[in-house]
């Protein structure tokens, strides 16, 4: 796609100002101040609009027209979809309209296309921040080489991260850390999440003390109420004290005797148990440290065989992976390979496969139409015409001849030349007497006769010749008419042959005389026409057949190369289908065959790393074992277990011995046992009479106690409900600055949050990106510079530098370039970018004076490489120097110059 007109009807200065851009190289050319930087802002402004920011509000001021109440203009791309757009902007109104032209049509624009606000966005696919990392180049800047080199490494860095040179990923980082560092940490009582937290404490202190009070006045509320109830049941009580006295003592000997019964047996139990560990060597010399050591050391290598069992597993699935990738189809397709070929050949082979099928179709039913008619018959009933016609013209010459007047005139002519010869030699042989009378009297009488005798003798010779003359031919007219009477004769008889044939002709054509004879010929005729009418279109549809199979046939063989490629061996829309998926995955597969093969490394170095661990660790317990004489971890652990054991038991034994005497005291556990086995029942109860009497008296003391905490709890309750704070407030508060903290908080997660992602986008964009912007880089720098630097290499550390043929391939540091070389490699970065960028779409190239640091031998270097461009995608190149047009001449390459 390209570029094809720019429309400023009021922009800046221009006012219906129209620019004709050519589809490959265009120079802009003009002095400073004439208007450069305004075309180049207004292609720009017209795809993506101003920014929002403040630079874009000032731009907008800026070339907001003086001269005109109109703010507006318009651009027209060609070759989207094979259409071409016209794209018009109203900056006053802020609107922004596309309309969609056919590329045949100049004048009148078609339907408009709804929802394009951003017209950069909808053609070109990338956003503005790419659009100016690809389409609009400018020059570096007029910085020292070490301000130029610094510059051109922060770009190359930031798009390596964030795939924009404007942004830095270090930057946006330095951004996160300072919110975090705003919001402080709760332990740092200088940060407001440090002061938030005190205060925090102070109020939940302040809101647990409110609950203690609130908890402490409903215990002493319950405890009025139970001291209530207890005065209602000393009261009852009192009355039954007497009767269960005795049997309360009683019950209790009872009830000591069956607490106790139980820890006697288990006592015994114990003691029987302890008594199996006297034979037995339980208390096991070992180390408890060194037993806490060797079941860490223990877990630790069951975690570490475990992770590299994972990690060979991890190594084995990675493996297999490459091995399946290695194996696929497309990591066989060579880098030259023209897929869009293939597929162009093959909707060509397609139709040409239809259009085959529609002519044999064709050809079938032209050859069945000639069919239907009876060529032989035609053709005999033709030539039967013609020998017919011929047998007539024969009759009718025939006849003419029979009807030739020459044969009279022969007859009267021989009567002529009789008649004429009689008369000839009648008069001859007069003139042969009068001679001889003549020539007697000259020898008899001696008259001079002689002359005259001899003059009439010679006439009458001729007179002789000439009758001989005339019998002569009255004989050969006579052979003559002899010779047509015989004609005549035969004549007559081929009058006769002749008819007869054509009666036979005519009888076998079912014809009955000439005129139904001529009028079937008319109809034959026209029939043999339309059937040689059809022979020539079928002749010429086998021809154009023949020369669609022969192509066809050519496509199929270029095909089935091509498609062996993918191991195809037929063409099908299927097979078309799967290569061109097989070719789709090629540049993600040999991605993935460098990743699999570097994830293989570093899994087998960390295997490596493990295996060296292990066997460390394996070494460490194996020593601890051996100082404590055991063979195995289980070993050891048995035997802890043993003693462990053997210690509970004995701690069980004191234990139920203390519980024991506490629970019988002084009393003899038989002498207490013998003394329950007379109660039978808990309701046996003695009780004595003064006993009795002490006892209430005492309850009745207790009562008075009773009542007298009620006055006691109802005075706390007062001075309690004085001294706190109300809970509501205090929750209320608590809210408040919890609330601010965890809006600081949250801050500082989604920080973390950004930056987790930041890096990870990052380390992606690092992973897929740089290898395929170093690799374009690199042929880019090379050929501009003439192979002098044949390599640019960034390190893992960002680390730039160019390999350099003059000096032995040697790295160079990007900071000892000259100006004049960064901002080549400046511009090579940006052609690779665009080409990376844009996914090869041949997106338009805008530079903007990004050649004034270029010496003669840099800039004639730079115009053939961006030639070399512009046969494949439209290149605008402003400039306020003449040397371009001038190298652009010499070097003989064809451009359209623009002069402002």
């Amino acid at each position: 796609m390209y570029i094809n007109k720019l429309y400023l009807r009021a922009f800046g200065k221009f006012v219906y100002k129209r620019i004709y851009l050519g589809k490959k190289f265009n120079i802009i050319y003009g002095e400073n101040e004439t208007g450069k930087s305004t075309i180049h802002n207004f292609i720009e402004s017209v795809l993506y609009g101003f920014d929002d920011d403040v630079s874009g509000t000032e731009l907008n001021k800026k070339y907001k027209p003086w001269d005109s109440n109109l703010y507006k203009g318009s651009l027209t791309i060609d070759g989207v979809n094979g259409k071409k757009h016209l794209v018009t902007k109203d900056f006053l109104l802020d609107t922004t309209q596309v309309f969609n032209k056919d590329l045949d049509d100049d004048k009148n624009p078609s339907m408009q296309e709804e929802n394009i606000d951003y017209p950069g966005e909808y053609f070109f696919n990338i956003n503005k921040v790419s659009y100016r990392n690809t389409v609009s180049i400018k020059q570096l800047g007029n910085k020292t080489d070490k301000e130029l080199s610094i510059e051109l490494k922060n770009k190359i860095i930031n798009l390596s991260s964030s795939r924009d040179e404007s942004i830095s990923i270090n930057r946006i980082l330095s951004t996160l850390n300072n919110i975090k560092d705003e919001a402080g940490s709760e332990d740092n009582p200088k940060t407001l999440l440090g002061q938030y937290a005190l205060r925090l404490k102070e109020l939940e202190k302040a809101r647990e003390n409110t609950l203690n009070a609130n908890r402490q006045v409903m215990f002493l509320a319950m405890e009025k109420k139970k001291t209530n109830s207890k005065i209602q049941q000393i009261d009852m009580t009192i009355t039954e004290l007497n009767k269960d006295l005795i049997a309360y003592e009683l019950s209790i000997e009872k009830h000591k005797y069956l607490k106790a019964a139980p820890v006697k047996t288990e006592l015994d139990e114990v003691n029987e148990k302890l008594y199996t560990f006297i034979n037995e060597d339980c208390v096991q010399k070992y180390s408890k440290n060194d037993y806490e050591e060797a079941c860490k050391l223990y877990s630790s290598l069951s975690i570490m065989r475990n992770d590299r069992h994972n990690l060979r597993n991890k190594r084995d699935e990675s493996q297999a992976n490459l091995n399946a990738l290695e194996e696929d189809l497309s990591n066989n397709i060579s880098d030259d390979f023209d897929i869009a070929k293939m597929n162009a050949n093959f909707n060509a082979y397609k139709t040409n496969k239809i259009t085959i099928k529609d002519m044999e179709s064709k050809i079938k039913i032209e050859l069945e139409n000639v069919k239907n008619f009876n060529v032989e018959e035609i053709n005999k009933f033709l030539e039967n015409y013609d020998k017919v016609e011929e047998n007539n013209t024969k009759i009718e010459i025939t006849k003419v001849l029979l009807n030739d007047k020459h044969y009279e005139l022969m007859k009267n002519f021989i009567k002529k030349q009789n008649i004429k010869s009689f008369f000839i030699i009648l008069l001859g042989t007069g003139f042969i007497a009068l001679a001889i009378l003549a020539g007697y009297a000259a020898y008899y009488y001696n008259i001079q006769t002689y002359y005259y005798g001899t003059a009439i003798g010679i006439l009458g010779i001729i007179l002789y010749m000439l009758s001989s003359k005339s019998r002569r031919r009255a004989i050969n007219a006579n052979k003559e008419i002899e010779s047509i009477e015989c004609r005549h004769a035969d004549y007559s008889k081929n009058i006769e042959t002749l008819t007869g044939k054509v009666d036979e002709i005519l009888k076998s054509s079912e014809c009955e005389d000439l005129n139904k004879f001529k009028n079937m010929y008319e109809n034959k005729k026209s029939q043999q026409n339309i059937i040689n009418e059809k022979l020539k279109l079928l002749d010429y549809d086998k021809d154009s057949l023949n020369n669609i199979e022969e192509i066809n046939n050519n496509l199929e063989a270029n095909l089935l190369k091509d498609l062996k490629v993918f191991c195809i061996g037929e063409i099908t829309d299927d097979n078309l289908e799967k290569a061109n998926e097989i070719y789709k995955r090629k540049d993600s597969v040999k991605a993935d065959i460098l990743k699999y093969k570097s994830e293989i490394d570093n899994i087998n170095q960390s295997l490596n790393k493990m295996d060296k661990e292990i066997i460390f660790e394996e070494k460490r317990l194996n020593m601890i074992l051996s100082s404590n004489n055991m063979k195995s971890i289980d070993e050891f652990k048995k035997a802890v277990e043993h003693y462990e054991r053997y210690i509970d038991l004995k701690n069980k034994k004191e234990y139920c011995e203390n519980l024991l005497n506490s629970i019988l005291g002084n009393t003899d556990f038989d002498e207490l046992k013998v003394k329950t086995e007379k109660s039978n029942s808990y309701e046996i109860k003695e009780i004595d009479k003064n006993e009795q009497q002490i006892t209430i008296f005492k309850m009745k003391e207790e009562k008075n106690k009773l009542l007298l905490n009620i006055n006691n709890i109802d005075k706390e309750i007062d001075e309690i409900e004085n001294q706190v704070r109300n809970l509501a407030e205090v929750e209320e508060e608590i809210e408040f600055y919890e609330n601010k903290k965890s809006v600081f908080k949250e801050k500082i997660q989604v920080a973390d949050i950004a930056a987790e992602k930041i890096i990870e986008i990052s380390d992606s964009i690092k992973g897929d990106f740089m290898p395929l912007l170093k690799k374009s880089i690199s042929e880019n720098f090379a050929y501009v510079t003439s192979g002098k630097y044949k390599e640019v290499n960034i390190d893992k550390d960002m680390n730039i530098s160019v390999v350099s043929e003059d000096n032995q391939d040697r790295n160079i540091e990007i900071e000892s370039l000259s100006g004049g070389t960064l901002d080549q490699l400046y511009l090579s970065l940006r052609i690779s970018l665009s080409n990376i960028l844009s996914g090869n779409q041949n997106l338009p190239i805008i530079l903007d004076d990004s050649f004034v640091q270029y010496d003669s031998n840099r800039l004639k270097k730079s115009i053939e490489m961006l030639a070399r461009e512009s046969e494949r995608r439209q290149i605008i190149l402003f400039t306020c120097q003449e040397r371009e047009i001038e190298f652009a001449k010499q070097m003989n390459v064809k451009f359209n110059l623009i002069k402002l």
